[in-house]
């Protein structure tokens, strides 16, 4: 098996948004991870800004141009967004 390089494409600002861009990813057949999702249920909201709760959306590398276009369609924007593991 090949290991699969994951990039951090968004780190939600609450529930909805992470629930929401999953949806999105999945529906397009993009795979994802949520990083820390068991700890940022533990200390939801306000506290997870900077601390070990924080959670992230991570995709594979070669398709996380794929999910930045999603997520900036969902947000409305025409900003370009750059992964933060890039």
């Amino acid at each position: 098996m090949t290991p699969v390089s994951l990039v951090s494409v968004l780190t939600p600002d609450s529930d909805v948004e992470l629930l929401t861009v999953c949806s999105m990813l999945e529906a397009r057949g993009v795979p994802f991870f949520v990083s820390s999702a068991g700890l940022g249920s533990l200390f939801p909201g306000p506290m997870q800004t900077g601390s070990l709760s924080a959670r992230a959306i991570m995709v594979p590398e070669e398709r996380a141009d794929e999910a930045l276009a999603l997520i900036a369609d969902f947000r409305g924007s025409n900003v370009d967004i750059v992964p933060s593991g890039r």
